[in-house]
């Protein structure tokens, strides 16, 4: 790739966002705060998870801050679309209430990998009613990377001005990952999810999140290795085809607080 991040980005580490783990609400207006803060600064935020429930207000932090459609490329293997969750907005609800705004269209939602035994009949009956796009492992192996790829980016920018990258570290295969709640056997091999995620974010990128790793559960840190190893062919991807900053010009409503 012919890339040195050190020497061709500046990198902020903006530390932790306080939130209120008894809380759910509160803690998602905490999320969605310093999401515009950092995005208002002209800034990729990069937000490394936490459960997959702070998608919702990541998303809701960015599209505060632009009058702009957003697109979205979610890798995952649960579809996390339901409205609720023992009735709260949990880990398995975010792109429900995401899509629920204005200038977030279902139809630029692009769920990659999904096919765990963990998706609820309510996640399917709501992607099928809101006419999102679900790219199954089985989908994967049939019709390869490089053509994923293209179907995903041509949906999530199809009308759009900037799309946001969500990762669920449960999308690659257990066996390389254990360090996670949801661990699901059949997903992405390692060397396909990073060819992946690199070619999609070629195109450009409002934001990153890298979910659900939990290092209590990880086996000689391997989990958080991986997770840092997608965030850095994200960021490579964009140094290497000059798309690092390209979501600046979207912001038209930026928020002081």
């Amino acid at each position: 790739m012919g890339v040195d991040l050190r020497e061709q980005m500046t990198l902020c580490d903006a530390g932790d966002v306080f939130t209120i783990p008894a809380n759910l609400e509160k803690s998602f207006d905490q999320i969605t705060k310093a999401m515009s803060h950092v995005f208002s600064s002209g800034a990729m935020p990069i937000i490394i998870g936490g459960d997959h429930s702070i998608g919702f207000p990541t998303v809701r932090g960015i599209a505060e801050c632009t009058s702009k459609n957003i697109g979205i490329i979610h890798f995952d293997r649960h579809a996390d679309i339901q409205e609720k969750d023992l009735d709260e907005r949990m880990h398995t609800t975010p792109w429900f209430h995401a899509t629920n705004m204005p200038n977030v269209n279902p139809k630029n939602l692009v769920q990659i990998g999904i096919g765990g035994w963990q998706v609820p009949r309510e996640a399917v009956v709501e992607a099928r009613k809101r006419d999102t796009t679900i790219i199954s492992m089985s989908d994967v192996e049939e019709l390869g990377i490089d053509k994923v790829a293209e179907i995903a980016l041509d949906i999530a920018w199809e009308g759009v001005d900037a799309v946001y990258m969500s990762f669920d570290i449960d999308c690659v295969d257990c066996g390389f990952v254990p360090g996670t709640g949801w661990p699901e056997p059949g997903g992405f091999l390692p060397c396909e999810i990073l060819s992946l995620v690199g070619k999609v974010a070629a195109e450009g990128l409002c934001g990153l999140e890298v979910v659900e790793v939990s290092p209590p559960y990880d086996t000689s840190d391997i989990t958080s290795l991986f997770a840092t190893r997608v965030i850095v062919d994200v960021l490579g991807a964009l140094v290497a085809n000059g798309k690092m900053g390209a979501h600046k010009h979207i912001i038209d409503k930026p928020k002081t607080f």
